[in-house]
C-alpha cells in the first residue's frame, strides 16, 4: 500500500472516531445525561488520569490469562488438527467431541471450572483456551486437507515419506489457514478470560466491568471497556504483524 494511502486512511480512521466522541459529548451535554447512565468522554478520560495505574494492573491480568490461554489452545489445536487429518480414528472421535464441547454456552461451562480448577487464574485460562480452542483446529485442519490433488500424487511419487509429504507440503500450505483462525481465535479467548473472570474473578477488566455496575460507578465501567477494547486491538494486530513475518510469500501470492 502507498505510503500516501496508508497515512490517508489513518487519519480518516482518526477523523472518524473524533467526530464520534465530540458528537457523543455534545449529546450528554445537551440533554444532561445522568453520569451512572451514560458519561461523557471527558469523564472517561479523567477516570484514565486517576486510575491509570489501576486500569493498567486489572489489563495486565487480563492479558495474561488470555495469551496464556491462547497459547494452549493453539498448540493443543495444532496437535489436535494433525492427528485428526492422519488418524481415521481420532477423526471419528476427537473431531465430533471438539464439536459438542463448542456448541455448549460458555457461560455455562466456566462455573464447572471454578468447581474443578478453583477460583485462581486457571479457570480464567481454561475458559479462554476452550472458547479458542476450536476455530484454531478447524482451520488447521482445512489448511491440511484443501489441497491440489495432482500436486500430492506428484510428492507421493517423489517420496514415499508421509513425513516429507507433511513437512513439505501440508505444513506450509496450513499456515494461511492457522493464521486466519487464529484471527478468530484471540478475540475469542479475551471474551473467555472475560467471561470467567465475572463468574469467580478477583482482578482483571472483567472483574472491574462487574465491580463498577454494582456501584453504578459507569464511567469506571466504561474506561474498562475501552482498555479491554484497546487491548484486544493489539492482540489481533499482533496476530497480524506475526503472520506477515511468517508468510512474506503468501502476501506476494494474494497481491500478485
Amino acid at each position: 500500500m502507498p505510503e500516501a494511502l496508508q497515512t490517508r486512511r489513518v487519519l480518516l480512521i482518526t477523523a472518524f472516531y473524533g467526530a464520534v466522541f465530540l458528537l457523543w459529548e455534545g449529546l450528554v451535554r445537551l440533554f444532561h445525561v445522568p453520569v451512572w447512565l451514560v458519561p461523557a468522554p471527558s469523564q472517561i478520560f479523567d477516570v484514565i488520569a486517576d486510575k491509570n495505574s489501576v486500569m493498567l494492573f486489572h489489563t495486565l491480568v487480563t492479558l495474561e490469562e488470555t495469551l496464556l490461554g491462547f497459547v494452549l489452545a493453539l498448540g493443543v489445536g495444532i496437535v489436535c488438527a494433525i492427528g485428526i487429518v492422519h488418524f481415521p480414528l481420532l477423526r471419528d472421535t476427537l473431531y465430533p467431541t471438539l464439536i459438542m464441547f463448542n456448541s455448549f454456552p460458555k457461560i455455562a461451562i466456566a462455573p464447572l471450572f471454578v468447581v474443578w480448577i478453583g477460583v485462581g487464574i486457571e479457570s480464567k485460562i481454561a475458559n479462554a483456551f476452550l472458547t479458542a480452542l476450536f476455530p484454531i483446529v478447524l482451520n488447521t485442519i482445512l489448511g491440511l486437507t484443501d489441497m491440489d490433488p495432482e500436486l500430492l500424487e506428484l510428492v507421493r511419487s517423489m517420496s514415499r515419506s508421509r513425513w516429507v509429504l507433511f513437512w513439505k507440503i501440508r505444513l506450509p500450505h496450513s499456515l494461511p489457514y492457522l493464521f486466519a483462525g487464529c484471527k478468530i481465535a484471540i478475540p475469542l479467548a479475551v471474551i473467555g478470560a472475560i467471561v470467567g473472570e465475572f463468574i469467580s474473578g478477583r482482578s482483571g477488566l472483567g472483574y472491574l466491568v462487574l465491580s463498577a455496575n454494582n456501584y453504578f460507578n459507569t464511567p469506571m465501567a466504561f474506561t474498562a471497556l475501552l482498555y479491554l477494547v484497546l487491548m484486544s486491538l493489539a492482540l489481533y494486530a499482533m496476530v497480524i504483524l506475526a503472520e506477515k513475518l511468517s508468510l512474506p510469500w503468501y502476501r506476494r501470492e494474494t497481491s500478485g
